[in-house]
């Protein structure tokens, strides 16, 4: 009993010894992404993007508004089959609406991926540059720990957040 102790005992100060001699930094990529000059002209395709489906999308719905209205205000005067007939093509307009407003949510999806990949692999080098220059064997990542659920409430490290950014201005 009493080595077990002392094993479980020695792996816990080793471990402390083994954690004490790395140095931490953490970083908001969110601010260093959001400051990037590439982030603001992607934001600005995704919004193009984002805006054509909403017309496409407001002119459907515009549309089953208006053939809606024209049922409403001619049902007394057609006959079930006819009503029938209407009401078919409305619900065909909706689904229609609806398929268009999940491809463009599945499109912009895509696009923002696609536009975020480069920004991600260039933070990605530039941290590694800060990291290695500062000699921090652990950066953690504040984003991706809130986007889990965790929080640093006391990072007990170094924010690198600006030398990034720096870094990334050519300073």
């Amino acid at each position: 009993m009493k080595k077990m102790l002392f094993a479980l005992w020695s792996l816990m100060m080793l471990s402390s010894v083994a954690m004490a001699q790395q140095k931490v930094a953490y970083i908001n990529e969110d601010s260093v992404i959001t400051s990037m000059a590439e982030f603001k002209t992607q934001q600005k395709i995704i919004e193009s993007y984002a805006k054509q489906f909403k017309t496409q999308i407001e002119m459907k719905q515009r549309t089953l508004q208006e053939k809606y209205q024209q049922l409403s205000q001619s049902q007394a005067t057609l006959a079930p089959a006819e009503i029938q007939s209407k009401e078919q093509e409305l619900q065909e307009l909706q689904q229609e609406i609806q398929a268009l407003q999940q491809r463009a949510q599945e499109g912009i999806n895509k696009k923002q991926a696609e536009a975020m990949e480069p920004l991600m692999k260039k933070l990605e080098g530039q941290v590694a540059i800060v990291a290695k220059e500062g000699g921090y064997t652990i950066v953690i990542a504040r984003g991706v720990m809130a986007r889990i659920g965790a929080y640093l409430i006391d990072a007990n490290g170094e924010d690198i957040t600006g030398k990034v950014i720096a870094k990334m201005n050519g300073q």
